[in-house]
C-alpha cells in the first residue's frame, strides 16, 4: 500500500509540475538573465538553510532525550517540503508526519509529540525573530505594512501557546492533566460520529510524557537555546538568499530586501495556497517596487528566490521522500509482502487510467492543461458518452479485483488492455494509448504469479465450510435431545414404551411377581421379569394413528389372555374336591 501511495504521489507531483509548467518555464528563462556568482552562492545558501534547519530538528529531538540522527532530519526536512504542497493544513500535516516519524524510531507518543512541537517552537521563534528584524526595518524606512503587522502578532501568539504547554507542564502539571483530558473527550465525541475512539488514557499519557519532556527542558536549557539558535541561523540564511538574488539582479537596496523577506516569511504561514505559491511571489513584488525597484526587477527577484527556495528543494523532497520512516521498506521483505506490493500498485495504475477517463467524460475541462499525461491513457477516442463512463466503471472495478490479488480480475484485465491496444491502434489511429497499454501488459503477464487468489478466498471458504459443520452438529444435537424428551414422556414412545404399567402398586416394574392392573380392571400377575423397552434416538417418531393401533392391538392381547386364564381359573373352581 506504501509503494501505492508513493506512486500516487509521484503522479500527483508530476501533474503540479506540468500544471506550472509556464511558471518553471519563465524561472529557467529569467535564471539565465542575472549573474552567476550571486546566484550560486543563493543556491549554496539555500542548500546551507535546510541543512542548518535539519540540525534544529535534531536538537529538539535530542533536548527531549531523543536523539534522530542528522541526516535522517535532512531526509524529513525536504519531505516535508514536498509534502506540505499538497496538504491543506501543511503546518498540522507537517506535524503530524513529524510525530509519526520520531514514534517509528522508537520514541513514544508524548515524547515524539514533545520534540514536534519543541521543533515547531524553534521554526516560529526564528520567524519571530525575522519578523522583529523586518518590523525595525520598516519602521525606520517609513514603510509599514498591515498585513504584516497583524501576521507578526499572530506569530506571536502562537509561539506564546506553543510554550506555554511546556511550562505548564513544569509549573502546573494538573492544569495540563486537565487540558489533555479535555481533548481526549472531545476527540472522542468527534471520532465517535465515525464509530472510533482514542486509545484508552491517551490523555493522561500525553500529558504524562508532556511533564517529562518539560522536566527534561528545564534541566536542559540549553537544548530549548541551541534549538531557536539554529532555527533563527536557517532562517537568516533563507533571508540571505533573498538578498543574493537582489544582488543577482542589481537591485542593492538590503533594507528593501530585508522587508520583503519579513513579509514573504508571514504570507506563508497566511497563505491559502500550499507553501504560499503566488502570494510570496506578489508580497515580495509589492514591496521592492514600493522602495523603487522596477517592477520587471521586482518581479525577477520574486520568481527566482521562490524557484531556488521552493522548487528545487521540493523537487528533491520528491526523490527523498521514498527514504523516509514511513515509505522506508524492510531490508528483506517477505514474498506474500512483495506480492501485495505488486497488487497495490498494478492495481492503482488501472485505477488511475479508469478515474482520469471517467473525468475525462464528466469534467474534461479540468484535465485541459494535463494533455501531456491524459493522452497516454486517454480511451475517449474509441468509447464516447455513456459507453466510456461504463468502460471506465468496469477498469475501476477491475482495479479493486487487482489489488486484492484475485487471479480473475488480472486475467479479466489482461484481455481488456490487449482488446483496448489492437481497437485502439487499427481504428483509431492513437498509438500513445496502444503502447501504453501494451506496455501495462507485458509488466501484468511478467508479475503474473502475485495474483494468486481465487475470487472466493482460501480461508473465507475454510471459514464458511467449518460454520456450516458447526451448524449441522448443532442441529444434530438439538434433534437428538429433542427425541430422548419425547423418549421420556408417558404415550408418547414405541409399543414397548405404552406396554409400561399403569399402576404397580407401589412395586418397581421389571421386578418378578409384580402385580398389574389393565384398562378393564382385570389382574394380571406375571413371574417374568418386565422391562421397558427404550427408544431408540434414531427411530423416527411414530404417528397418532399408529400408536392408537398399536395400543389397541396391545389391548386386545391382554384381553385375550386374561380372558383365558379366568377361564381356566372358573374351571379349576368347579371340579369337585
Amino acid at each position: 500500500m506504501k509503494k501505492a501511495l508513493l506512486l500516487v504521489l509521484g503522479i500527483v507531483a508530476v501533474c503540479f509540475l506540468i500544471a506550472n509548467a509556464d511558471y518553471l518555464a519563465s524561472f529557467l528563462a529569467t535564471l539565465q538573465t542575472g549573474a552567476l556568482v550571486p546566484l550560486v552562492v543563493a543556491c549554496v545558501l539555500m542548500l546551507a538553510r535546510h541543512l542548518v534547519q535539519a540540525a534544529s530538528y535534531d536538537a529538539a529531538f535530542e533536548a527531549v532525550g531523543h536523539k534522530t540522527g542528522f541526516w535522517h532530519n535532512v531526509i524529513l526536512i525536504f519531505s516535508l517540503v514536498f509534502i506540505n504542497t499538497f496538504c491543506l493544513f501543511s503546518g498540522a500535516t507537517g506535524v503530524a508526519f513529524i510525530i509519526d516519524d520520531a514514534h517509528r524510531r522508537g520514541c513514544d507518543a508524548g515524547q515524539s509529540t514533545s520534540g514536534a512541537i519543541l521543533s515547531q517552537i524553534g521554526y516560529f521563534a526564528a520567524i519571530l525573530v525575522i519578523s522583529v528584524i523586518g518590523f525595525l526595518t520598516m519602521l525606520v524606512s517609513g514603510s509599514m505594512n498591515t498585513l504584516f503587522l497583524i501576521g507578526g502578532l499572530a506569530l506571536a501568539a502562537v509561539l506564546v501557546v506553543l510554550s506555554s504547554l511546556f511550562v505548564a507542564g513544569y509549573r502546573k502539571p494538573r492544569i495540563l492533566f486537565r487540558v489533555f483530558l479535555g481533548v481526549e473527550a472531545l476527540a472522542n465525541k468527534l471520532l465517535g460520529l465515525l464509530k472510533k475512539h482514542l486509545k484508552a488514557g491517551w490523555g493522561r499519557k500525553m500529558a504524562t510524557s508532556f511533564v517529562s519532556s518539560a522536566g527534561i527542558l528545564a534541566k536542559n536549557p540549553q537544548g530549548t537555546m541551541v534549538t531557536v539558535a539554529y532555527a533563527s541561523f536557517s532562517a537568516i540564511l533563507n533571508m540571505a538568499c533573498l538578498v543574493a538574488i537582489g544582488y543577482a539582479f542589481g537591485f542593492e537596496h538590503v533594507t528593501a530586501l530585508v522587508a520583503a523577506f519579513a513579509v514573504a516569511a508571514i504570507s506563508v504561514i497566511l497563505s491559502p495556497t500550499p507553501q504560499g505559491v503566488g502570494v510570496v511571489e506578489a508580497a515580495i513584488a509589492a514591496i521592492l517596487t514600493a522602495h523603487g525597484c522596477s517592477l520587471a526587477t521586482a518581479t525577477a527577484i520574486a520568481l527566482v528566490y521562490r524557484g531556488i527556495m521552493f522548487w528545487i528543494p521540493f523537487c528533491i523532497g520528491a526523490v527523498l521522500l521514498s527514504q523516509s520512516g514511513f515509505f522506508a521498506d524492510k531490508k528483506n521483505p517477505t514474498e506474500e509482502q512483495r506480492h501485495k506490493d505488486i497488487g497495490w500498485i498494478a492495481g492503482t495504475l488501472v485505477l488511475v487510467v479508469g478515474l482520469v477517463n471517467l473525468g475525462l467524460a464528466l469534467i474534461p475541462k479540468t484535465f485541459e492543461p494535463f494533455t501531456a499525461l491524459t493522452e497516454w491513457i486517454n480511451i475517449g477516442g474509441l468509447l464516447i458518452g455513456p459507453a466510456l463512463i461504463v468502460g471506465s466503471v468496469v477498469l475501476v472495478v477491475l482495479a479493486v479485483g487487482l489489488i486484492l490479488r484475485f487471479r480473475t480480475a488480472w486475467a479479466l484485465t489482461v484481455c481488456a488492455l490487449v482488446l483496448l491496444a489492437g481497437a485502439e491502434f487499427l481504428y483509431v489511429n492513437t498509438w500513445q494509448v496502444a503502447v501504453a497499454a501494451v506496455v501495462l501488459v507485458v509488466w501484468l503477464f511478467w508479475k503474473r504469479a502475485a495474483f494468486d487468489r481465487p475470487v472466493v478466498l482460501k480461508g473465507d471458504a475454510a471459514r464458511i465450510a467449518r460454520e456450516f459443520r458447526e451448524n449441522v452438529a448443532r442441529f444434530d444435537r438439538w434433534r437428538s435431545a429433542r427425541r430422548a424428551a419425547r423418549a421420556a414422556r408417558p404415550g408418547e414412545g414405541d409399543a414397548a414404551d405404552s406396554s409400561t404399567p399403569a399402576d404397580t402398586h407401589g412395586e418397581e416394574p421389571g421386578v418378578r411377581g409384580v402385580s398389574t392392573k389393565g384398562r378393564f380392571g382385570i389382574s394380571l400377575r406375571t413371574d417374568r421379569p418386565h422391562r421397558v423397552a427404550a427408544k431408540p434416538a434414531d427411530q423416527p417418531r411414530k404417528t397418532s394413528w399408529e400408536q392408537q393401533a398399536e395400543k389397541g392391538a396391545l389391548l386386545m392381547r391382554q384381553v385375550e389372555r386374561e380372558g383365558i386364564l379366568v377361564g381356566e381359573t372358573s374351571a379349576k373352581e368347579d371340579q369337585p374336591s
